[in-house]
Protein backbone atom coordinates (compact mmCIF):
# COMPACT_ATOMS: atom_id res chain seq x y z
CA UNK A 1 0.00 0.00 0.00
CA UNK A 2 1.38 3.02 -0.75
CA UNK A 3 2.23 5.68 1.94
CA UNK A 4 -0.56 8.66 2.88
CA UNK A 5 0.47 11.57 3.94
CA UNK A 6 -0.66 12.64 7.47
CA UNK A 7 -3.11 15.83 7.56
CA UNK A 8 -1.08 17.42 10.30
CA UNK A 9 1.67 16.81 8.29
CA UNK A 10 0.29 18.19 4.80
CA UNK A 11 -0.99 21.52 7.05
CA UNK A 12 2.51 22.03 8.43
CA UNK A 13 3.84 21.61 4.25
CA UNK A 14 1.36 24.15 3.34
CA UNK A 15 2.18 26.47 6.21
CA UNK A 16 6.07 26.66 5.96
CA UNK A 17 5.33 26.96 1.93
CA UNK A 18 3.10 29.74 2.79
CA UNK A 19 5.40 31.76 4.75
CA UNK A 20 8.52 31.47 2.29
CA UNK A 21 6.62 32.66 -0.51
CA UNK A 22 5.08 35.65 1.66
CA UNK A 23 8.91 36.53 2.87
CA UNK A 24 10.19 36.26 -1.13
CA UNK A 25 7.04 38.58 -2.03
CA UNK A 26 7.57 40.87 0.81
CA UNK A 27 11.84 41.16 -0.46
CA UNK A 28 10.05 41.58 -4.12
CA UNK A 29 7.50 44.76 -2.72
CA UNK A 30 10.81 46.07 -0.60
CA UNK A 31 13.35 45.90 -3.89
CA UNK A 32 10.24 47.65 -6.04
CA UNK A 33 8.81 49.67 -4.09
CA UNK A 34 5.37 47.93 -4.27
CA UNK A 35 2.95 48.22 -1.18
CA UNK A 36 1.99 44.30 -0.96
CA UNK A 37 -1.51 45.27 0.39
CA UNK A 38 -2.58 46.43 -3.34
CA UNK A 39 -1.14 42.97 -4.83
CA UNK A 40 -2.80 39.56 -4.65
CA UNK A 41 -2.59 36.29 -5.79
CA UNK A 42 -4.08 34.95 -8.40
CA UNK A 43 -7.00 32.58 -6.89
CA UNK A 44 -5.91 33.08 -3.06
CA UNK A 45 -3.11 30.48 -3.95
CA UNK A 46 -0.25 31.69 -2.54
CA UNK A 47 2.76 30.66 -4.64
CA UNK A 48 1.07 31.07 -7.66
CA UNK A 49 0.61 34.45 -10.09
CA UNK A 50 1.01 37.45 -8.09
CA UNK A 51 -0.55 40.07 -9.25
CA UNK A 52 -0.27 43.99 -8.41
CA UNK A 53 -2.66 46.74 -10.07
CA UNK A 54 -2.83 46.37 -13.97
CA UNK A 55 0.49 46.09 -14.84
CA UNK A 56 2.56 43.40 -12.85
CA UNK A 57 1.71 39.76 -13.26
CA UNK A 58 4.69 37.55 -11.84
CA UNK A 59 4.62 33.73 -10.95
CA UNK A 60 6.82 32.54 -8.11
CA UNK A 61 9.28 31.24 -9.87
CA UNK A 62 10.13 34.57 -11.56
CA UNK A 63 9.36 36.39 -7.97
CA UNK A 64 12.13 33.88 -6.22
CA UNK A 65 14.60 35.08 -9.62
CA UNK A 66 13.58 38.19 -9.16
CA UNK A 67 14.99 38.37 -5.45
CA UNK A 68 17.47 36.00 -5.74
CA UNK A 69 19.29 37.67 -8.57
CA UNK A 70 18.65 41.71 -7.83
CA UNK A 71 16.33 42.12 -10.76
CA UNK A 72 15.33 45.51 -11.15
CA UNK A 73 11.40 46.18 -11.97
CA UNK A 74 12.54 48.06 -15.40
CA UNK A 75 14.53 45.24 -16.24
CA UNK A 76 11.71 42.95 -15.58
CA UNK A 77 8.94 45.20 -17.83
CA UNK A 78 11.68 45.44 -20.63
CA UNK A 79 11.15 41.24 -20.48
CA UNK A 80 7.64 41.45 -20.24
CA UNK A 81 7.12 44.13 -23.27
CA UNK A 82 9.77 42.00 -25.05
CA UNK A 83 7.54 38.85 -25.03
CA UNK A 84 4.56 40.61 -25.65
CA UNK A 85 6.55 42.16 -28.86
CA UNK A 86 7.83 38.49 -29.73
CA UNK A 87 4.33 36.29 -29.37
CA UNK A 88 2.91 38.92 -31.67
CA UNK A 89 5.41 38.65 -34.14
CA UNK A 90 6.31 34.93 -33.87
CA UNK A 91 9.60 35.10 -31.96
CA UNK A 92 11.36 33.09 -29.35
CA UNK A 93 10.27 34.02 -26.16
CA UNK A 94 13.11 34.31 -23.31
CA UNK A 95 12.63 33.29 -19.93
CA UNK A 96 13.58 35.82 -17.72
CA UNK A 97 16.54 33.93 -16.63
CA UNK A 98 18.18 33.98 -20.25
CA UNK A 99 16.90 37.63 -20.29
CA UNK A 100 18.94 38.53 -17.58
CA UNK A 101 21.89 36.90 -19.19
CA UNK A 102 21.61 38.58 -22.28
CA UNK A 103 20.24 35.92 -24.58
CA UNK A 104 19.99 36.44 -28.19
CA UNK A 105 16.57 38.67 -29.22
CA UNK A 106 15.46 41.21 -32.01
CA UNK A 107 17.03 44.44 -31.65
CA UNK A 108 14.98 47.58 -31.20
CA UNK A 109 15.42 49.43 -34.39
CA UNK A 110 14.29 46.04 -35.92
CA UNK A 111 11.40 45.28 -33.94
CA UNK A 112 10.15 49.15 -34.77
CA UNK A 113 10.53 48.41 -38.29
CA UNK A 114 8.33 45.40 -38.31
CA UNK A 115 6.11 46.85 -36.16
CA UNK A 116 5.52 49.98 -38.66
CA UNK A 117 5.03 47.37 -41.49
CA UNK A 118 2.71 45.23 -39.52
CA UNK A 119 0.65 48.69 -39.22
CA UNK A 120 1.25 49.85 -42.53
CA UNK A 121 -0.09 46.15 -43.75
CA UNK A 122 -3.55 46.66 -41.41
CA UNK A 123 -4.07 49.79 -42.62
CA UNK A 124 -3.89 48.43 -46.30
CA UNK A 125 -6.11 45.25 -45.25
CA UNK A 126 -8.61 47.59 -43.47
CA UNK A 127 -8.47 50.17 -46.60
CA UNK A 128 -9.72 47.40 -49.24
CA UNK A 129 -12.15 46.14 -46.45
CA UNK A 130 -13.70 49.82 -46.33
CA UNK A 131 -13.43 50.20 -50.37
CA UNK A 132 -15.24 47.48 -50.64
CA UNK A 133 -17.93 47.92 -48.08
CA UNK A 134 -18.42 51.17 -50.14
CA UNK A 135 -18.90 49.94 -53.50
CA UNK A 136 -15.30 51.36 -54.44
CA UNK A 137 -13.92 47.77 -55.79
CA UNK A 138 -15.89 44.45 -56.17
CA UNK A 139 -15.31 42.00 -54.20
CA UNK A 140 -14.35 39.30 -56.30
Amino acid sequence: MAYKVMDAIKRRIKENWEVACNSYLLELCNMWDLDPANGWFVGDEVGDVWCYGDNIFIGFDDMRYVVENDVSYETYQDWQEYCVWATEFNQDTPNLNAWCKGCPRVDEETQKKLSAMKSDLIKACLDEKEKIKNGKEKPY
